[in-house]
């Protein structure tokens, strides 16, 4: 019964991670155009217009992975995303940062071992400083004290982990319910459930399971609310949404291992001041887990 509860709570984890792989529509209108409507559309062929973005994507598991995309999208147009824009309306964005802090430092210690386990000491260091300095000073994380410091937060996962080492990528894969991963990152996540004793604040505090349980289903809605956003990008490129998706997370993993060359990027531009509070996209939110891991 626990393990079935807490492969429950995994799922809750990342269940927003399908608002970033599922949503094809515009944010505020539900009743779309249909596809075929399109006139790049074509009953056969598919998306024709978009083939120059397709070519050379290794996706030999498409046609289970399209099955996938398209249930994920039907669980969250009817049920993840009218609770993320239900959270964003009615908690005001003053209370929504802290939590969102405070969620966001409970990862620090995930971060610290990562860079470890790739050999970064600095940025190890760097996380680990960050989860001392904001548990403490900012108040359990409520406030990024070290991040106004110049400590600035830098995720890390296994799955990139297992790319330093040298693992390969493997076949791209759309998990049911946790949204875009590929073979490597897929083991990523198995790795942090089942080290998420070592790693995971809360399960260090020994707090009760129902309260851990809440803590991984609001950060899960509030992570869905940061890529309220995305939706609306989809919908104005005009172009297939689960190639949109694939490559968009296929080129954000390789960008961040240094396998892609994307020029002047910068995790940190998803933080700018310029973005919009309550609708900013977080890089780190294709690939940061729950706490019940």
């Amino acid at each position: 019964m626990r393990r079935g509860l807490l492969h429950a709570a995994l799922l809750l984890a990342l269940i927003p991670l399908l608002g970033g792989c599922a949503s094809s529509g515009n944010a505020e209108d539900t009743d779309e155009t249909e596809w075929s409507d399109d006139p790049a559309w074509d009953e056969d062929d598919g998306w024709d217009d978009y083939d120059d973005w397709d070519q050379g994507t290794w996706d030999p598991l498409e046609g289970f992975n399209r099955r996938v995309y398209a249930f994920n999208d039907v669980a969250d147009r009817y049920a993840v995303r009218p609770v993320a824009v239900a959270y964003r309306d009615t908690v005001p964005g003053a209370v929504r940062r802290p939590i969102r802090n405070f969620l966001a430092n409970l990862r620090e210690p995930f971060y610290a071992g990562n860079h470890l386990l790739q050999g970064r000491g600095s940025a190890g260091t760097r996380s680990a400083t960050r989860f001392a300095i904001n548990s403490t000073i900012g108040v359990f994380g409520l406030f990024d004290v070290a991040g106004a410091a110049g400590l600035e937060r830098e995720r890390s996962d296994l799955g990139l982990t297992l790319g330093h080492w040298g693992t390969p990528e493997g076949p791209y894969l759309v998990l049911p319910l946790l949204g875009p991963s590929t073979a490597r990152d897929s083991a990523g996540l198995l790795g942090q459930y089942y080290t998420r004793n070592y790693h995971a604040p809360l399960h260090w505090a020994d707090i009760d399971a129902a309260e851990r349980y809440a803590t991984t289903t609001v950060r899960g809605i509030d992570t869905r609310v940061a890529l309220l956003s995305l939706d609306e990008l989809m919908a104005e490129t005009g172009t297939d949404p689960y190639i949109f998706m694939r490559e968009s997370y296929l080129q954000n993993r390789r960008e961040r291992l240094g396998e892609d060359d994307w020029g002047d990027w910068d995790d940190d531009d998803w933080d700018d001041e310029e973005w919009d509070e309550e609708d900013d996209w977080d890089d780190g939110d294709w690939d940061d887990e729950g706490e019940d891991w």
